[in-house]
């Protein structure tokens, strides 16, 4: 899921003060997780590490009542990921170059007219304002509320509501959904 919704709510406290920013962050091969931010940013400032909470939101939607068989009260869907974390923060040339290389070479297609090269003027001038970062995942946990807790009857009139409805934001719930079913027991009620 973190692949397709990359961007990480990062909570930490400093100073007395709790922070929160929203950061593309992207796997590694050993797990870990790098991004990047702007050295203003004061979560960040003259720290080496510290211990943070991320949230990916996955997709999500609103499904009515009215949506249900049975008489239910609206509720919300979603699929989210919570880690527990060591923030790494990497203040060096290279390691801002490497982390915006990174970033465009998950992100940029291909075929677009940008692509990172690090004698482009633009690079030069911009990755010394930038803090690259390198996180260490502690404790990993996947959140849904996928009408689970619905009877089958219930579970497949939201999932008939999100086809009727066809929107891409409930699309990607609606594949959430369908992987869930495949492999949840069926509910006891």
């Amino acid at each position: 899921m973190i692949a397709r919704y990359p961007l990480a709510l990062i909570s930490s406290e400093h100073q007395g003060r709790h922070h929160a920013s929203h950061i593309p962050l992207f796997r590694v091969a050993d797990r870990s997780l790098f991004g990047h931010v702007d050295r203003r940013n004061p979560q960040f400032q003259g720290r080496g590490r510290f211990p943070a909470r991320l949230v990916f939101m996955g997709p999500q939607s609103y499904i009515p009542p009215e949506a249900y068989r049975s008489r239910l009260l609206p509720t919300w869907n979603y699929v989210a990921v919570h880690m527990d974390v060591e923030i790494e923060v990497l203040d060096d040339l290279e390691s801002a170059r490497r982390a915006l290389r990174d970033t465009c070479e998950r992100l940029q297609p291909p075929q677009a007219p940008f692509q990172y090269q690090a004698a482009d003027p633009r690079v030069i001038a911009n990755a010394p304002h930038i803090l690259g970062l390198r996180i260490h995942v502690l404790h990993e946990e996947g959140r849904f509320k996928l009408s689970q807790d619905k009877t089958p009857a219930d579970q497949q009139a939201a999932l008939d509501h999100l086809l009727r409805r066809d929107e891409a934001a409930e699309r990607a719930l609606l594949e959430e959904l369908l992987r869930f079913a495949e492999t949840a027991e069926p509910a006891h009620g």
